[in-house]
C-alpha cells in the first residue's frame, strides 16, 4: 500500500520525512503538530489509514544539554497530540519514531540493546529530557493498541542523510562533522595552511549508522507485508567508532580535493564529554520480519557530502544551516 492518498506522513520536510517518495508529507504548512486542534484537522482532512510520524524536535549532544526545556516540552506536545487525534478520528495504524540513543545508559556498556530493554533504567544525563519524551511514545502506544489501535514504534539507529540539519552546533555528528571539514577545506586552500577540525570527547564512542533513504523502504515492506509489532529497532550489523566515522569523512573530502593544497586534520577535545559510550543493539528481530541490505557507510557519506557540497555552493538558501 503505497497510495497517497492512504499515508500521511508527520514531518515531511525533515530528514527522514522528506527521503519518502510515497504518501502525503505534512509539513509546518500544515500544520503546528504542537497544537491539537492543528493535528485534528490535518488528519480530518486528509483521512489516512497510516500515519508515519517522523516530526520531532531533535539535535546533538551539544543542541540537548542547551535546550533541556524546549526538547522535553516540544516532543511531548508532538507526539500526545498525535497520538490523542488519531484515536479521536479513528485513525486505524500509526508508526512513530523512537531512537536508540534514549535507552538506558547502564545497559549500553554490557549488552546490545533489545527492543524489550526500553524503560529498564535511567537514560543518558547528557539527553535524558529528549530520552524521556521520547520513551512515552512507547507508553501511548500500548494505550492504543489496549484500545484495538494497530499503533507501533520504530527505533532506528543514528540516522544520516541527504536533506539533514547541518548547522554546526544544533545538528547530529554526521551533518555537523560533513559541515565543518567542507569549512576547514575551504578555508585550507583560500588560506593555503593546514587546518584542524575540533571534535567533542575522544573519538572512541562507538555507533551505529542508518542512511535515511534506507527507512522509507523498510516501513513499505512492513505496511505492504501487514508485520505487527510493539517496538522494533532498525539497525545494521555493524559499529564504527567517531573516530573512525571522523576520518572516513576526512579522507572522502581529501579524495574530492586531491588536486589542491587542502591539508585538513583532526582533533579531540578530551575536555568535552563524550556521551554514552556505545549504543550497539541487537537487530535479530528485524531480521526475522524483513530481508534487507542497508546501504553501506562510505557509500551514503559520499552522497550526503555531494549533496552537502553541491547545495552549499549552488542553492545554499535551501540547506538547512
Amino acid at each position: 500500500m503505497n497510495n497517497k492518498s492512504e499515508i500521511l506522513i508527520l514531518g515531511g520536510n525533515g530528514l527522514v520525512g522528506s527521503s519518502f517518495s510515497y504518501g502525503y508529507k505534512a509539513t509546518k504548512n500544515d500544520a503546528d503538530l504542537t497544537k491539537l486542534d492543528d493535528v485534528l484537522r490535518l488528519i480530518e482532512n486528509k483521512k489516512p489509514k497510516w500515519i508515519i510520524n517522523c516530526a520531532g524536535y531533535v539535535g546533538g549532544v551539544q543542541a540537548n544539554m542547551i535546550y533541556k526545556w524546549e526538547f522535553f516540552k516540544k516532543n511531548i506536545l508532538i507526539n500526545m497530540n498525535v497520538i490523542e487525534a488519531s484515536m479521536q478520528l479513528g485513525v486505524p495504524n500509526v508508526i512513530s519514531f523512537l531512537s536508540t540513543c534514549i535507552f538506558p545508559d547502564n545497559l549500553t556498556v554490557i549488552k546490545d540493546l533489545e527492543e524489550t530493554d526500553l524503560h529498564l533504567g535511567e537514560p543518558h544525563d547528557s539527553n535524558y529530557p529528549y530520552a524521556y519524551s521520547k520513551r512515552m511514545i512507547d507508553v501511548m502506544s500500548r494505550i492504543a493498541r489496549e484500545k484495538g489501535f494497530n499503533y507501533s514504534s520504530i527505533i532506528p539507529c543514528n540516522i544520516y542523510g541527504l536533506n539533514d540539519n547541518y548547522h554546526l552546533i544544533n545538528s547530529h555528528i554526521v551533518p555537523a562533522l560533513i559541515h565543518k571539514f567542507y569549512l576547514a577545506y575551504q578555508k585550507s586552500i583560500s588560506e593555503n595552511k593546514p587546518q584542524s577540525v575540533e571534535i567533542w570527547g575522544s573519538g572512541n564512542p562507538l555507533r551505529e549508522f542508518i542512511y535515511a533513504n534506507d527507512i522509507p523502504i523498510l516501513i513499505n515492506q512492513i505496511i505492504n507485508k501487514n508485520i505487527n509489532f510493539d517496538n522494533l529497532i532498525l539497525s545494521p550489523d555493524n559499529a564504527i567508532s567517531i573516530k573512525e566515522l571522523a576520518q572516513t569523512i576526512n579522507n572522502i573530502f581529501a579524495l574530492k580535493y586531491l588536486h589542491t593544497s587542502a591539508d585538513v586534520s583532526i582533533y579531540f577535545n578530551t575536555d568535552k564529554p563524550d556521551g554514552q559510550y556505545k549504543k550497539s543493539t541487537n537487530n535479530s528481530k528485524l531480521k526475522e520480519l524483513i530481508d534487507f541490505k542497508f546501504t553501506p557507510l562510505k557509500e551514503g557519506l559520499i552522497q550526503s557530502i555531494d549533496y552537502f557540497t553541491d547545495k552549499y555552493e549552488n542553492d545554499r538558501n535551501n540547506l538547512k544551516l
